[in-house]
C-alpha cells in the first residue's frame, strides 16, 4: 500500500503530508487490510448487521474525521478537494473495495443533499458529517438502467406524500440513516414524473429485505427497500416535484470517477499480489518472471491501470464543464474493464491456486468483477459516450459557416 500511496503523491506532490490522508493510511494497514478477508455484512431485522472489527472501524473514521472530508465547512465539515476524494477512493479500492462502495454511496447521498434547500442542508449535512451514512435508491426490478421507468409511487395527502413501492439492489442498505430515493410522483412514465425525496430510518412503513449473497464485495450491505404508506413531509422534497432525475444523473457522473478510482486501486492491489508471487514461484528452476511470456503480461496489466487512472486524472480536470459526463463515463467504462482484465489474468497465472474459494486473488476478483454493475454497466457508459459525442460534433457541425 505504501507504494500505491507513493504513486498518488507523484500526480498529488505533498499528498502524503495531508493528515487526513496519514490517519487514513494508518487505518487501513491496521485494521482494514488484515480483516479484509472476514469483513462481510448481512441484513437482519431491517438492519445491516456486520462483523465485529466493523464498530471499531468505524470508530477510527470518526476519530480521524474521515466522515467530514466530504461535508462543507459551515455544516461541521472539512471539505476537502476532489482530487484529495479520488485518491481516498483509489487507497479504499487497494484496502477493502466494499468499503469504498459504502463511501461512495454516502458521498452521492451527500450531493445530493447539497443540492437542495437551506433547510435541509442545515438539518442532514452536519448529521453526514458526524457519521450519519446516506444511500441513493434508483433501481427496481423493472427499472435498472432505464431510470424513466421507476414505479415507486408518491401520492400528495395531508401536507405530506406517501411512497408505496420497492427499490432493489441498493448500496447500504439497512446501514444508511438517510436515504435519497427517486419516486414517481405523476404516475406516468418518463423522465418529467420523477422527484426526489429524503427518506429517514426509520420511518413508518419503512423496512429492509435481504437479497441473496452476493460473490463479492461481501462487506456492502445491498438490499431491497420497501415502502408501505410511508410519509415523508413536504420539507424533504430536493429541487422541484418533476426534477428529480436530471438531480441525479449529475450526482451518478461524480459517483462513476470514484468507482474508477476504486477500480484502479483494486486493481493494483491484484497487481501487486500476483507480482509478488510471480517473484517467488519458480518453474524449470527460474522464477515466473523470467519468463517473457509472463513478464509482458505484467506490463500490460502495469500500463493499462496507469492508462484507466489517465482517465480518471482527466475527468477531475473537466468537473464542470461540457466534457465532464463524457470524461466521467470513459473513465468508468475502461477502469471497469481494466480490473476485470487484470483480476482475469492474475487468476490463469496463479494456476490451480487462484480458483480456490477462500484464496485472496479469488476474492478480490470476485470484487472486481462486482465494479461492472455499479453506476452503470459497460454498455451504458457506451451509450453515454457515444450521445455526448453526437451533441459535440452535432454542435460542431452547426458552428461551421
Amino acid at each position: 500500500m505504501d507504494a500505491l500511496l507513493n504513486i498518488l503523491d507523484s500526480f498529488q506532490s505533498g499528498l502524503k503530508e495531508k493528515k487526513p490522508i496519514q490517519d487514513f493510511f494508518a487505518i487501513a494497514k491496521e485494521m482494514i487490510i488484515p480483516s479484509y478477508p472476514f469483513l462481510e455484512s448481512k441484513i437482519e431485522n431491517h438492519k445491516a448487521v456486520f462483523s465485529k472489527e466493523w464498530d471499531q472501524l468505524i470508530s477510527a473514521f470518526k476519530e480521524a474525521h474521515i466522515f467530514e472530508q466530504f461535508i462543507p465547512r459551515e455544516y461541521g465539515g472539512q471539505k476537502t478537494s476532489e482530487l484529495d476524494i479520488y485518491c481516498l477512493m483509489e487507497l479504499l479500492g487497494y484496502a477493502s473495495p466494499g468499503i469504498g462502495i459504502i463511501f461512495v454511496s454516502h458521498s452521492r447521498a451527500i450531493d445530493i443533499v447539497c443540492r437542495g434547500n437551506q433547510s435541509q442542508k442545515n438539518e442532514y449535512l452536519p448529521r453526514m458529517a458526524g457519521g450519519d451514512l446516506g444511500a441513493i435508491a434508483m433501481t427496481e426490478e423493472k427499472a435498472g438502467s432505464d431510470a424513466s421507468a421507476i414505479g415507486l409511487i408518491a401520492s400528495q395527502a395531508d401536507h405530506q406524500y406517501l411512497l408505496n413501492g420497492q427499490k432493489i439492489f441498493i448500496s447500504n442498505s439497512g446501514l444508511a440513516k438517510i436515504y435519497s430515493v427517486l419516486v414517481n410522483t405523476r404516475g406516468t412514465k418518463g423522465p418529467r414524473s420523477l422527484s426526489l425525496f429524503l427518506v429517514d430510518d426509520p420511518s413508518p412503513g419503512f423496512s429492509v429485505e435481504a437479497l441473496p449473497e452476493k460473490d463479492g464485495l461481501k462487506v456492502l450491505p445491498t438490499g431491497r427497500l420497501i415502502f408501505k404508506n410511508t410519509p415523508v413531509p413536504l420539507k424533504n422534497l430536493v429541487g422541484e416535484e418533476g426534477g428529480g432525475l436530471f438531480l441525479t444523473l449529475g450526482v451518478i457522473d461524480q459517483g462513476r470517477i470514484h468507482i474508477a478510482g476504486i477500480c484502479c486501486g483494486l486493481a493494483y492491489r491484484i497487481f501487486r499480489e500476483i507480482y509478488q508471487y510471480a517473484l517467488q514461484r519458480r518453474q524449470f528452476d527460474h522464477p515466473l518472471t523470467s519468463s517473457q511470456d509472463i513478464s509482458f503480461q505484467i506490463a500490460e496489466m502495469y500500463s493499462k491501470m496507469n492508462a484507466a487512472r489517465g482517465l480518471c486524472l482527466q475527468a477531475l480536470q473537466h468537473i464542470g464543464s461540457p466534457q465532464y459526463r463524457l470524461c466521467s463515463s470513459q473513465a468508468k467504462l475502461f477502469a471497469s474493464q481494466m480490473v476485470m482484465e487484470v483480476a482475469a489474468q492474475a487468476q490463469i497465472l496463479m494456476g490451480g491456486r487462484g480458483y480456490l474459494r477462500n484464496d485472496l486473488i479469488n476474492q478480490l476478483a470476485a470484487d472486481a468483477r462486482g465494479m461492472e454493475y455499479l453506476e452503470g454497466t459497460s454498455n451504458i457508459q457506451k451509450m453515454i459516450i457515444t450521445s455526448e459525442l453526437f451533441k459535440m460534433y452535432h454542435k460542431e457541425k452547426e458552428e461551421v459557416p
